[in-house]
């Protein structure tokens, strides 16, 4: 056992403790002062219990003993009883709040650390700290381990004035049988980390069998087995790896039977010497002595457990501290983010490059625009050529490799990234609705209802206003079925309306819609972008659209192939140019035109 990490473990604790509620300290305290005296009433009056009834005194006063060793002893159990309680409530609740912790660090982690397996892991092991009680029994552990050297100082003076090697013998019975708990701790450990990525490929595949988005294409692909297989070759590894964990606990369990049998039968050999030998102790000083042998094992295992307990949950408690010290670069901006409506913004991508974490090839090379305030983008291309990269880049979802990109002439990773973000209204085109009610997808405001009107107004602009009105409880319906059986499931154009609808009650100087009239029909995308000149007259837009249709409401487009800008101009000037922008818009025009049967 590594001492050095043992106090470090314990002071991460007692700092995290003293930052979230100090006052568990005097809790903590409290437990261990009356959990160390609790054995004692027993160990000491047992002696002058016995004695009397072998007629060393008289039958009341052994009464009056035994009155007093059960009030003690009552009394030390109650006390510790609502002790232990309010620190039980206490931790779980410094568990809760890292719990909430935990999970607000995750909505708010940078987007391209949150796109890593690597901190999904760790995001795993740190939910294992506090999802699995290992928190809760790594606060209890460190109680243990006070109170049972506190009450290790009492009765080893008892049992070294009876006999020294009776207590050597039990202490080094004990510290074999807890060195062997502390390789298994260790061993379950590293298990742990080979059983954590498994896990949650099961979890998720799990979800994804009840994922009603996935359901039509398990089905009508008949990918029941396919995907079973799978699974089952998970679960067969997982459970495979928990055998070998069960068989080595056995292994150690039986140990620990045979070492305490055998320390159980060498105590009562050594007394029983001294009483019946050497008679040199009494029936009441065996009583006694063997009393504070139990307390002694018990201390002993208490403390070596304990330590084995904050070393190992410890590692999972460092695995907590070690997510929630994750840091990228997205955050590092606090500078103030000077924008009027009335001068918009300006965006501009100055020799920008950027390559996607792991990755060797660019998705984005030097990528040279300007963007004046209040034009309206069209970003075209075809699959792959950087338009999605152009505008995750944009929302500051990644940063740049090389090059910079500027708001109004300043770097945007010097801007205070939250407020950066207020700045954007965004429909992404794998937008997601959330299970809440029609408005509260809307507005994300649980106290709206004010503004029914406004959305209904904004509704009609956009063709939404009479699915609205249908819904069966208006805008207080709620989506999905996940919380409510009465739930409603939107089409995919319903629910492409309503995350439009959201970007537009954004107060923000950038509207960005990627794909928003992918699921829409030809008159709905029509009337929607029409609505868009109207609601983004003082924005600047960016759209990404594969439909060039829509690229003739824009004053600028911007053409992507291959992770470059190859061209950037309005529709007129880039067909007379004849480059790819004609070769795509004349793809389409072939595509939709009439052709003879």
């Amino acid at each position: 056992m590594k001492t050095g990490n043992f106090w470090r473990n314990i002071r991460s604790l007692l700092q995290f403790i003293c930052i979230n509620d100090g006052r568990i300290f005097l809790w903590i305290g409290s437990s261990i002062v009356i959990s160390a005296l609790a054995p004692f009433p027993y160990i000491l009056l047992s002696k002058k219990v016995i004695n009397a009834f072998t007629g060393e005194s008289d039958y009341m006063t052994a009464v009056r003993m035994i009155a007093l060793m059960v009030v003690l002893d009552w009394l030390l159990r109650t006390v510790n009883q609502f002790i232990d309680t309010e620190l039980d409530k206490k931790v779980k609740r410094l568990e809760y709040g890292a719990i909430q912790r935990l999970f607000y660090k995750m909505s708010v982690m940078d987007y391209a650390l949150l796109d890593d397996a690597d901190t999904k892991d760790k995001f795993g092991k740190a939910t294992k700290c506090v999802m699995s009680l290992n928190f809760y029994e790594l606060v209890l552990s460190l109680r243990t381990f006070f109170s049972s050297a506190l009450i290790l100082l009492g009765v080893a003076g008892i049992i070294g004035s009876v006999d020294l090697a009776l207590m050597l013998v039990i202490s080094l019975v004990i510290l074999a049988n807890a060195c062997a708990n502390s390789r298994l701790k260790r061993y379950r450990y590293r298990m742990d980390s080979d059983l954590w990525p498994i896990d949650r490929k099961m979890v998720w595949f799990m979800q994804f069998c009840a994922n009603i988005e996935y359901a039509k294409e398990i089905r009508v692909n008949q990918l029941q087995e396919f995907i079973f297989r799978k699974y089952r070759r998970l679960s067969d590894h997982y459970y495979h790896l928990l055998d070998r964990i069960t068989n080595s606990e056995g292994i150690v369990k039986c140990m620990g039977i045979f070492l305490s049998s055998l320390q159980e039968g060498m105590a009562y050999l050594v007394l029983g010497y001294k009483i019946l030998v050497e008679r040199t102790l009494t029936v009441g000083d065996f009583t006694m002595v063997f009393g504070a042998i139990t307390s002694f094992k018990n201390a002993c295992s208490g403390m070596i457990n304990g330590i084995i307990e904050v070393l190992n949950r410890g590692r999972y408690f460092s695995n907590y501290l070690e997510f929630m010290e994750l840091e990228g670069d997205s955050h590092k901006g606090d500078g103030l983010i000077e924008t009027k409506t009335e001068q918009g913004v300006e965006i501009e991508f100055r020799h920008v490059s950027f390559r996607y974490p792991n990755q060797n090839r660019y998705a984005l090379k030097d990528i040279n625009v300007r963007i004046s305030p209040f034009t309206k983008v069209a970003v075209i291309g075809d699959n792959g050529a950087g338009k999605t990269s152009f505008i995750k880049l944009l929302c500051r979802l990644y940063e740049p490799d090389e090059g910079q990109i500027l708001i109004n002439g300043r770097d945007i990773r010097q801007l205070d990234y939250g407020a950066y973000q207020g700045i954007l209204s965004v429909v992404f085109q794998d937008y997601r609705l959330f299970s809440f009610s029609v408005r509260e997808n809307i507005l994300f405001d649980e106290d709206g209802a004010d503004r029914d009107q406004e959305i209904l107004q904004k509704a009609e602009y956009l063709g939404a206003d009479h699915m609205l009105k249908g819904l069966p409880r208006g805008l207080d319906t709620l989506l999905f079925k996940d919380y409510d059986a009465e739930g409603v499931n939107l089409s995919g154009g319903e629910g492409q309306k309503v995350a439009i609808l959201r970007a537009l009650f954004r107060e923000s100087e950038i509207m960005i819609l990627d794909e928003p009239t992918a699921a829409l029909d030809p008159d709905a995308e029509k009337k929607i972008y029409e609505s868009f000149r109207t609601f983004s007259k003082d924005k600047t837009a960016v759209y990404i659209s594969h439909r060039l249709a829509s690229a003739r409401y824009c004053d600028m487009i911007l053409v992507f192939k291959d992770g470059r800008l190859c061209e950037q101009g309005d529709h007129e000037s880039l067909m007379a140019l004849g480059g790819e922008y004609k070769r795509l818009y004349q793809i389409q025009a072939d595509y939709y035109a009439e052709k003879p049967l």
